[in-house]
């Protein structure tokens, strides 16, 4: 009866710390485990992103990756993608949250010399171009991203008002949706903008 009193409170406790919730600013590491920034150090793993945002399952969400893609224009053409809803207002914008289905379609339509913002993220290894409201997301926690980023060497945001982030969210044939720190955005054209790429990535 103790013996099983035991594998019991074994089995209770291994359960509660598999459960513990995952938090903003937590590093997401190349075996997909989530470990806290205090605990990293001796953790042994890998980083590869950094959680901005949860959801209410507590275990899943998205992480930005550790370094920026680069600066670049959106595409080189001017064409709305099929299967690409356009958001002519900020207000809508911010509601597309599904950066990795706006990728695949732009991705879809043409190759990395037209799209070259959607072809710099490693899309095989699930990581895309976030969407508006995924970005604007981000940038509310860019003090505890930075702490991590800072913690294990990644590339830290630099706090610029012209540090612009391209996001998938189009806007019309011509324009594409882009915001800075602040929060502020811009819908410009795809191809005459240099702006800059942060991959995100669902776990």
């Amino acid at each position: 009866m103790k013996r099983f009193f035991l594998v019991f409170l074994l089995f209770a406790t291994l359960q509660l710390f598999a459960q513990t919730p995952v938090a903003i600013g937590d590093i997401l590491c190349t075996d997909g485990t989530v470990v806290g920034s205090n605990d990293y150090p001796a953790s042994g793993k890998t980083a590869v992103g950094i959680v901005f945002y949860v959801d209410d399952s507590g275990q899943h969400g998205w992480a930005v990756h550790l370094e920026y893609q680069g600066k670049m224009p959106w595409c080189h053409e001017y064409i709305d993608i099929p299967n690409l809803q356009n958001y002519r207002n900020f207000r809508d914008a911010i509601k597309d949250i599904d950066g990795y289905s706006n990728t695949r379609a732009i991705r879809n339509h043409g190759t990395a010399s037209f799209f070259p913002a959607a072809w710099a993220v490693d899309f095989d290894n699930g990581w895309y171009l976030p969407a508006a409201g995924q970005i604007r997301q981000l940038y509310g926690y860019i003090p505890e991203i930075n702490q991590s980023l800072n913690l294990i060497g990644g590339e830290p945001f630099i706090l610029y008002s012209d540090w612009w982030i391209w996001a998938s969210t189009e806007c019309d044939s011509e324009a594409a949706w882009d915001i800075n720190y602040l929060g502020a955005e811009g819908h410009s054209k795809k191809d005459a903008h240099y702006f800059y790429v942060r991959s995100v990535r669902n776990f």
